[in-house]
């Protein structure tokens, strides 16, 4: 594996007062727009290649700007790339592959100053001679891409800051060795017919020359002048090169005629060509850092899912890739457990809310499940880019409620940041709550009434011996012995009522039931729960039935129906709508 920065924390950096990343070789950081994703990339980068920060870098000017960073998977074969009077320093600081550095500036326009942790003693200490030349030999130069960026700056002017640039330098060395020999004569040609001193120049520059020096005469005796014209040499040919663009057999038409799509996707494939290349310059695992804003700007979707698996394909060729992102379509279910969700407040700056992986596999059993079942592709879209989850057990609801909302409130769930997620069952409820909690994402849960029995007790929402619970429990009793309700176990199951939800609607429809039940919804709705007390949304809704021409009716009818013409139960829905875009009060950022 190659050398890569698994974590990274800045101080005092632009919007980051105090933010600490958990890195891989492949990390999509997702936030909103402003909420500081560019400046953690800028970080990222100034680490490992130093520049001067000026006062606009600072979020404090008072205080001095640090980023920390542990580099892993350094081997032997990593040291041996270095000169070995830089190796004798750093190498004893590094720990089971393990090395920790931190840059700093104290002042705006002051210098920089890149220290090393004792791995024993957990000290800074002074810059080791050459360390900054180590970490230019793990890490080659960065390659940066800005999200606003002008794709045609990038790609087709070579200035050594530029994608082509670089890639011109990378090429430089292999053109020089196999062609200089053969295209020097050819210069020297050129130089001959056109440079002041050649010796076979064109004769129209003589006769310019010599009409020029006939008044010079006239006012400066003595001097006297040649047109020069100087002929680059090798070097400055090739690095003068760019891009032209063809399209079957028409002729090539210059980068910049071509839409914003076109450009980033050229821009995108000499992205990755220059990392191909990096990496076959560098020695032993030494890694290619490259840091994207956005690279599914201005592209159709199937192109988007081309850039992500290019993307892909580097960090697992051996190079880092850290990347901010707005599409869904950049995430896959099996890398959203890495990304990083972005916030910024007024007092705290820019955050990184801590990484899904490490959530679940501290607080579920079965990691892997309880990963694709939060973030499957269905579920991230929405998961990632939202402030606020909505957990929901039912088709019905995840099928009506979106509909519903906006009805109510005017505007679309994405609107209001929220973001409905489809569990596989009520017994993953309570485990996904605890992980979006300890992710700093507010969840509630909307449940029907049979959660209360069968999953409300097991998972510590409600007491085993709850007083309602029981009362409920004596009430189905005596609808069975009525010959209404099979149960058992104390609870219904499919038998003379049909299925057992419908057992439950008896239940809720009972009068002596229904105090009982109330105290159950008050019971959960304190802990985000909201629970149906009807027995589910359908009978809130007025549906008959669970079926796509139910709910396809249902929203035909919304669209031109009040709620309370078309509900049975229409203040509770209000309500219901009211709860969703209330923010809970539990789950602050960690």
């Amino acid at each position: 594996m190659a050398v890569y920065i698994s974590d990274l924390d800045i101080r005092n950096f632009r919007s980051c007062v105090a933010a600490s990343l958990q890195l891989t070789l492949f990390t999509p950081m997702v936030g909103l727009n402003n909420c500081g994703k560019s400046n953690c990339l800028t970080a990222l980068q100034w680490l490992v290649r130093k520049a001067k920060l000026g006062v606009e870098d600072f979020h404090n000017a008072d205080q001095p700007v640090e980023v920390m960073g542990t580099l892993r998977g350094i081997t032997e074969a990593d040291l041996d790339v270095l000169e070995q009077k830089h190796r004798k320093k750093i190498e004893g600081h590094v720990r089971d592959g393990v090395l920790v550095v931190r840059r700093e500036q104290q002042l705006p326009g002051g210098d920089t100053e890149l220290t090393v942790m004792n791995p024993d003693t957990g000290d800074w200490e002074p810059n080791p001679t050459g360390i900054d030349n180590a970490i230019s030999a793990l890490f080659p130069d960065p390659i940066r891409i800005g999200a606003m960026e002008n794709a045609e700056e990038d790609a087709s002017k070579a200035k050594t800051t530029t994608t082509i640039g670089k890639l011109l330098a990378s090429m430089l060395a292999a053109i020089q060795e196999q062609h200089e020999q053969a295209l020097a004569p050819h210069l020297a040609a050129i130089l001959g017919m056109i440079s002041a001193e050649g010796g076979e120049r064109f004769e129209e520059l003589g006769r310019i020359d010599e009409s020029i020096n006939s008044k010079i005469l006239d006012l400066f005796p003595g001097i006297r002048i040649k047109l020069d014209f100087p002929v680059p040499v090798f070097n400055d040919l090739i690095k003068a090169g760019t891009v032209k663009v063809y399209e079957g057999e028409g002729r090539g038409r210059p980068f910049g005629s071509y839409g914003h799509g076109a450009q980033r996707a050229i821009q995108m494939a000499m992205v990755r060509h220059l990392a191909d290349l990096k990496r076959g310059d560098t020695a032993a695992g030494g890694a290619s850092l490259l840091l994207v804003d956005e690279p599914e700007l201005f592209m159709h979707p199937f192109a988007v899912e081309q850039v992500r698996e290019a993307l892909r394909s580097l960090s697992e060729a051996g190079y880092q890739v850290v990347f901010s992102t707005h599409s869904a379509q950049m995430i896959l279910a099996k890398d959203a457990k890495n990304a990083l969700l972005m916030t910024k407040h007024h007092t705290e700056g820019t955050r990184a809310r801590p990484r899904m992986q490490s959530v679940v596999e501290q607080l579920v059993d079965n990691p892997t499940h309880q990963l694709h079942q939060l973030f499957s592709l269905t579920n991230s879209s929405q998961l990632l880019f939202a402030d606020k989850v909505v957990l929901t057990e039912g088709k019905s609801e995840l099928r009506l409620l979106p509909s519903i909302f906006q009805a109510v409130a005017g505007k679309t769930i994405g609107q209001s940041s929220l973001a409905l997620v489809a569990m596989s069952g009520v017994s993953d409820t309570r485990r996904s709550m605890d992980v979006l909690s300890a992710l700093g994402l507010p969840a509630c849960a909307i449940v029907d009434l049979d959660f209360a029995f069968r999953q409300a007790t097991k998972h510590g929402f409600l007491q085993a011996d709850d007083p309602d619970i029981i009362a409920c429990k004596a009430i189905l009793a005596r609808l069975a012995g009525a010959g209404l309700v099979s149960l058992a176990g104390a609870l219904p199951c499919r038998g003379i009522q049909g299925p057992a939800s419908k057992a439950f609607e008896l239940l809720a429809a009972d009068d002596e039931a229904k105090p009982h039940i109330a105290e159950l919804v008050r019971k959960l709705r304190d802990q985000n729960l909201w629970l149906w007390s009807a027995g589910a949304i359908e009978p809130h809704l007025g549906l008959s039935e669970k079926s796509e021409h139910a709910w396809l009716s249902f929203q035909i009818r919304l669209e031109s129906e009040s709620l309370e013409d078309l509900c049975a139960d229409a203040e509770g829905i209000r309500s219901l709508v009211e709860w969703m875009g209330a923010a809970p009060a539990v789950a602050q950022l960690a």
